[in-house]
């Protein structure tokens, strides 16, 4: 009986891991690493306040989606570079972070 619940046991520790995750595909530069960026990248900063700014022009939340849009539109391999701030939550990062994944957007993910 032993046997069994441990082949059960392996079995599903083994099939779990081929399960996979539902996460968002993030490029988060190395020290030292030296990339070419391109400068056609738009920049979204979130700052403390909740404050969100596109290539330094404030935007409200809801109008990210469509002003990165209107932005990324042609682009084979849209990115988008996210600035925090220290203190900005891990929540309102994700909130930008899943906009982008929505939109199938990369993003790079920087920290001020």
């Amino acid at each position: 009986m032993t046997d069994i619940v441990f082949l059960l046991l392996l079995f599903f520790m083994l099939t779990s891991t081929l399960i996979a995750p539902n996460a968002l595909k993030l490029l988060i530069p190395q020290a030292g690493q030296s990339v070419d960026i391109v400068q056609n990248i738009p920049e979204v900063e979130l700052r403390h306040s909740g404050m969100i700014l596109v290539d330094g022009r404030s935007v409200q939340f809801e109008q990210l989606g469509l002003i990165l849009n209107q932005k990324l539109t042609g682009q084979t391999d849209p990115t988008i570079r996210l600035i925090t701030a220290p203190d900005v939550t891990v929540k309102e990062t994700v909130k930008i972070m899943n906009v982008a994944a929505v939109n199938n957007y990369k993003v790079v993910l920087l920290k001020k």
